[in-house]
């Protein structure tokens, strides 16, 4: 089987997405210059980790240590590389253009499981997935792979219980909706990095939606908890 998550194929008509934030020059150079330090922050830590790995790897003569320390070495590069996927994104969104996307047919509920898979270490209270419909959808699976992603990471700090993925086909739309969160958990304020970071993230979820046609719902807090949801036409 191919691998669902590499690009081939023609490239997707995507409409122009909004701007990342309505403010003047001014504002929007701090800002920017603040989410440009915390990405690379990011980068650098996960290629640290590499190194750490590398060094460790060589000094130690024990074998049963080996899969351990190689498994934290490719943990950390897959980090890398999404972390810099993701600030390129996010500088092509705030020079006002679109991202990169291509299309292909691709079974979504697969795609979003391996997406799931993927994260399962990092998801503290477990995902269940709720596949919905049948068929292959029309899109970029690569990028819906990382709606999935970044929906988990936005919703992280909330999901102390149980996480929710709703996958769903529609014909020729479809719809993934992450939810999570104890609709009787408060809210906890958060700090002016991680303020930005969910702004990087929301701009990122946004851009995805539109670039297949669609759109992202946000709910947040009590009394129904939190949820991410994109509303996908896919593209012909």
């Amino acid at each position: 089987m191919p691998d669902l998550l590499s690009n081939g194929d023609a490239q997707l008509a995507s409409p122009m997405p909004p701007p990342v934030a309505d403010c003047d020059e001014q504002a929007a150079a701090p800002s920017m210059d603040r989410l440009m330090d915390a990405a690379m922050h990011g980068v650098r830590n996960s290629l640290s980790a590499i190194r750490l790995g590398v060094d460790l790897l060589a000094r130690r003569g024990d074998l049963n240590e080996a899969d351990a320390v190689l498994e934290h070495i490719d943990s950390a590069a897959v980090r890398a590389h999404e972390q810099a996927e993701e600030l390129a994104d996010f500088c092509r969104l705030a020079a006002g253009r679109t991202i990169a996307t291509v299309a292909k047919r691709f079974p979504l509920h697969h795609v979003v499981r391996q997406a799931l898979e993927a994260r399962h270490s990092a998801q503290p209270g477990g995902v269940e997935h709720d596949r919905l419909g049948h068929g292959d959808c029309l899109g970029d699976p690569v990028r819906v792979a990382q709606f999935v992603r970044l929906a988990l990471e936005e919703l992280a700090p909330r999901a102390a219980s149980r996480c929710i993925v709703i996958s769903e086909i529609d014909g020729p739309r479809f719809r993934i909706a992450v939810h999570a969160g104890d609709p009787k958990a408060h809210e906890a304020a958060d700090t002016p990095g991680q303020r930005l970071a969910r702004a990087h993230r929301q701009a990122l979820l946004r851009a995805i939606a539109h670039a297949h046609g669609g759109e992202l719902r946000l709910a947040s807090g009590p009394p129904h908890g939190w949820s991410v949801e994109g509303r996908f036409a896919g593209a012909g």
